[in-house]
């Protein structure tokens, strides 16, 4: 599926993924500093959220005007979900953890949400499972408004 993008958005995402290459081995050595699986897992995430964006960088189709849609979930995103236990909406925007300042509604990819809805889509469901238990949510929109 080809996405549209503004040459704006398109060229601050070409950006954000080369931010985020400069900055992988310096994010993954100071918050996982030993080795675990902890670690791994990150690495790999990370690893994959580079991929996706560059595949979608190289697959994009660019316009005058477009909406603010995105295909998956980015640092950057605002994501609309749908709690499946009461159906309860929440909306998060998805944040790096060197965030200096955080909204109300920020989550950082290192967060048990954050990580979990890195890279999903619309209507994929995910159990977060959090230290205030274990949520459901199904996503309902993501937006792409800025690039942290």
């Amino acid at each position: 599926m080809i996405s549209t993008l503004t040459k704006e958005t398109h060229e601050k995402l070409i950006s954000h993924l080369v931010d985020i290459e400069d900055k992988k081995d310096q994010l993954i050595e100071e918050y996982f500093p030993n080795p675990s699986k902890e670690r791994s897992e990150f690495k790999e995430l990370l690893s994959n959220y580079l991929n996706k964006i560059n595949l979608l960088i190289k697959n994009v189709s660019i316009v005058e005007a477009a909406e603010n849609d995105f295909p998956f979930v980015i640092v950057g995103s605002e994501v609309e979900v749908q709690d499946l236990e009461n159906d309860d909406a929440f909306s998060f925007r998805i944040v790096p953890p060197f965030q200096d300042t955080l909204g109300s509604n920020d989550v950082s990819i290192l967060s048990p949400v954050g990580r979990n809805l890195l890279l999903k889509k619309v209507n994929d469901q995910v159990i977060i499972k959090a230290p205030a238990g274990e949520f459901r949510y199904q996503i309902k929109s993501i937006k792409l408004n800025q690039l942290s």
